[in-house]
């Protein structure tokens, strides 16, 4: 009987021990399993169009590593600003670990939401002048998705016609003379044209003389205030004076912007004032003439006008671990060829940052590709313009295309409408 309980306890006393070690073991595993526990990074975008090629670079990225997975959330369209409001207000650490927003006030409004991004790889490719809007105090706290541009669109078959070279076109007056030879071109109802909705016939065009100014964002607030007027900046006064020499050349932008591209589809205006995003109507009209993009030849002007509207930020409410997968997932997106080919070939959009293939892209963004990557841009400053003013700004437009109005007159209705929104 001894001998039996003897044997019992020791039968118990070694199944304790294995008990002991096998929970050391399993907690041993335990630990290993959470030290691989992937980093749940979730994203929030408001581009409607490119959400299923979204989805679908995500699901890419997270076959090629195994330590983040990407969720792409539902995209929230034009929605976007409120749905993150409630979200942040709600629970920060809960909110999308990478959230999209617009520069100027929505950048300012979701500011303190914004982990630095100046780590990130792709920080270092962005194209010159593009992450501007999404610095602060030094530091970067955004990572552009993609970039617009616009200019003059010309029409190159009628330019050789005409014997007008592009490139010799460095002025105003270099511009006129051009338009008078291209108005001589059979079919051509006007060398140029401008659209007659509000951002295509005023916000655009004025962006022009504010972003070949190096100060522009200490002069358009002085306008704004009522400390300085449109007409004593030299270079505002000198553009609203090449729109008068520019006028009679001009479709007096009494078309709209579907009229004004198929117009110059249709051989009717020899250059039009608009951007990458006139690509698709010119592909319905299937051209059978080469056509480009030039810069605007105003105050000796050589750039495109391109920008970005859309940013990627990263929640600094986040995990570390988070932060983390999220700026590695953007640098997959931005600076791996498996990443970029997404960028370019699914969302179609025209890459932020140096070190793409851009073979593939369709002829305007192309164009404002190469212009990107040569330095060749100025920004848009026509974010700085005071919220609403498009409406009555054009409405001046129409008064000054009329000969209602001289370009002094022009620059005063303007100042005008600008002082008074300030005051709303």
């Amino acid at each position: 009987m001894k001998k039996s309980m003897s044997t019992i306890l020791a039968i118990v006393l070694a199944l304790s021990t294995m008990t002991g070690c096998a929970s050391k073991v399993g907690d041993t595993k335990t630990t290993e399993t959470a030290k691989k526990e992937k980093a749940i990074i979730t994203v929030i975008q408001n581009k409607v169009e490119i959400q299923p090629q979204l989805e679908e670079a995500a699901k890419a990225f997270n076959t090629s590593q195994s330590d983040v997975e990407v969720q792409i959330l539902g995209s929230a369209g034009d929605n976007l600003v409120t749905t993150l409001q409630s979200q942040f207000a709600s629970s920060p650490e809960k909110a999308p670990t990478l959230f999209t927003c617009g520069s100027g006030s929505e950048f300012d409004k979701f500011f303190k939401y914004m982990a630095p991004m100046d780590s990130a790889k792709s920080a270092a490719k962005v194209a010159k002048g593009q992450a501007d809007d999404a610095m602060k105090d030094g530091k970067l706290y955004g990572l552009p998705l993609a970039i617009e541009g616009f200019g003059l669109i010309y029409n190159k078959k009628m330019f050789k016609e005409a014997g007008v070279d592009p490139a010799s076109i460095k002025s105003t007056d270099d511009l006129v003379q051009a338009s008078k030879k291209l108005a001589l071109i059979k079919g051509v109802k006007n060398p140029i044209a401008f659209a007659k909705e509000t951002y295509f016939q005023f916000m655009h065009p004025f962006n022009w003389p504010f972003a070949t100014m190096s100060n522009y964002k200490e002069v358009i607030p002085k306008v704004i205030k009522g400390e300085l007027k449109l007409k004593d900046i030299k270079e505002v006064k000198q553009y609203a004076q090449d729109l008068t020499k520019l006028k009679p050349y001009t479709n007096l932008a009494k078309d709209s912007y579907d009229d004004q591209v198929a117009g110059f589809a249709q051989g009717q205006f020899a250059m039009i004032h608009q951007g990458n995003w006139a690509q698709g109507i010119i592909d319905d009209y299937k051209v059978d003439f080469e056509y480009g993009m030039m810069p605007m030849p105003i105050n000796g002007n050589t750039s495109l006008s391109v920008g970005n509207t859309n940013f990627f930020h990263v929640n600094n409410a986040a995990t570390a671990a988070q932060q983390v997968g999220a700026i590695k997932f953007l640098d997959w997106l931005f600076t791996q060829p498996a990443g970029q080919a997404f960028v370019t070939d699914k969302f179609k959009v025209i890459p932020a940052y140096n070190g793409f293939d851009t073979s593939k892209l369709d002829v305007l963004s192309k164009e404002i590709s190469t212009y990107s990557e040569k330095g060749k841009t100025i920004p848009w400053t026509f974010n700085l313009f005071p919220a609403g003013v498009d409406k009555d700004c054009s409405s001046a437009m129409e008064k000054f295309y009329a000969g209602k109005t001289n370009a002094d007159e022009l620059l005063d209705e303007i100042n005008a409408v600008w002082v008074s929104a300030a005051k709303k």
